[in-house]
């Protein structure tokens, strides 16, 4: 049965290659871009050149109004923060081949709850190696120390402090893009280490158990039909292994599994470019506590630049989040969830009011089943920007957000608004 299915999935995805219609389309050298990704030389930080480098530092400051600190449906405190933020950038100015190295920080000072208070840094580096024309090798590196946002589903509301974490990724990639065929090999590695935390109360929250290492391997092979337009079909395997016991009673949550997709990915006019994919998607965990996952997965992306001073960015993508959280099933029995079937829809409109005032609006909407369970949760995120260019070193900028869980758990409902008026400063 399962393998029938499959064969249908791949019949129907195969069938998204041609779905398309051919469009009369203007080929455009020019890279399409969102409206805050492009070059202002007026406005752009010069950076530091030393020899073939360019060293880009800033640094942001910024005042922050939370209405709902704790994610919390029945305990709403807010409270204001104060978060700085330096950054440290190294790119490499070479003709052929790239090298960057970053670093950057985010340290954060609540007003009244000094609890919440939280210090990430974030540091890595990347690069690309030119084998010919087209085709590349490139690797990235990064480890970060932050800490779980009140609001993750996996988040403990009777944690007396958030969680902090460490995380490590590491990914290598190989692309050969020349004449009418496409190939792609792509390997990552990731492993997230998660810290005890202490409870309201006294005692421990454990969180040994989160400790995990992720491997993925993807094979992407293309085909051009035209200058506009790439057929392609994309098979990825995932490894999932916890790094320590369980608590007693508890089974481990190890998983393996892969998703395949075809679709088309696409350029209009100059004007327009993304990619519409629709598969597969399965995960067999090892134990038999948790319910393998097996569903359809589908995904789009497009970013459309109607005008000169407008963009617009529209997503959809369904897969697989880890989780560790129990919740009640059928029977009114609690148990843990195998994984999390989440499906994003977002929109990311931008526009240049002047060419130093840059004006932002988002939304997304998230689906979120708990497999093996009866929760489903919905999050929305709403958020308004304003970004103003004073000149090349300084901007100023205004963010508005709300975002909301309604969830069929109890008491895990919450509202929360926050505003951000910020400094920043770059060389």
């Amino acid at each position: 049965m399962k393998t029938r299915t499959l064969a249908h999935v791949v019949t129907a995805l195969l069938g998204t290659t041609i779905m398309i219609p051919a469009v009369t389309a203007q080929s455009s050298d020019e890279p399409i871009m969102a409206v805050y990704d492009r070059a202002r030389p007026d406005y752009d930080a010069p950076g530091v050149r030393s020899g073939s480098f360019l060293f880009k530092p800033s640094v942001t400051g910024e005042g922050k109004f939370d209405s709902n600190i704790y994610a919390s449906d029945g305990n709403e405190v807010d409270d204001f923060i104060a978060i700085i933020k330096p950054s440290l950038k190294i790119d490499s100015d070479w003709n052929n081949n790239s090298f960057s190295l970053f670093a950057d920080a985010a340290i954060a000072k609540y007003a009244d709850n000094g609890s919440e208070d939280y210090e990430d840094i974030n540091v890595g580096a990347n690069g690309r190696i030119d084998i010919t024309r087209g085709t590349n090798i490139t690797t990235d590196l990064t480890y970060s120390d932050g800490h779980e946002d009140r609001g993750s589903a996996d988040n403990i509301g009777s944690a007396a402090a958030p969680t902090n974490f460490s995380l490590l990724k590491a990914a290598v990639g190989f692309k050969r893009d020349e004449g009418l065929v496409s190939f792609a090999l792509n390997g990552d590695y990731s492993k997230q280490d998660f810290d005890n935390a202490a409870l309201i109360g006294g005692g421990t929250l454990r969180n040994d158990d989160r400790d995990r290492e992720i491997v993925n391997g993807s094979a992407r092979l293309g085909y051009h039909v035209n200058d506009e337009y790439e057929a392609f079909v994309k098979f990825t395997g995932t490894k999932v292994t916890y790094t320590n016991k369980p608590d007693a009673g508890d089974a481990r949550r190890d998983s393996d599994g892969y998703d395949i997709v075809g679709g088309t990915a696409f350029k209009l006019t100059g004007t327009a470019e993304g990619e519409v994919f629709v598969g597969y998607v399965k995960r067999d965990y090892d134990s038999a506590n948790f319910g393998d996952i097996s569903d359809f997965k589908f995904g789009a992306s497009l970013l459309w630049t109607p005008t000169g001073l407008t963009s617009a960015r529209i997503a959809v993508n369904r897969d697989v989040i880890e989780t560790t959280l129990s919740s009640a099933n059928s029977a009114g029995v609690v148990v843990s969830a195998s994984g999390i079937l989440s499906t994003l829809y977002s929109l990311d409109l931008q526009h240049e009011l002047q060419r130093n005032l840059l004006l932002n609006a988002k939304g997304s909407y998230t689906k979120m089943d708990f497999t093996n369970t009866l929760r489903t949760d919905d999050l929305i995120n709403v958020g308004l920007g304003v970004k103003y260019l004073m000149n090349r070193n300084f901007s100023v900028n205004a963010t508005y957000t709300f975002d909301k869980r309604d969830t069929t758990d109890a008491n895990q409902d919450y509202n929360r608004h926050s505003f951000i008026l910020g400094l920043s400063a770059g060389w």
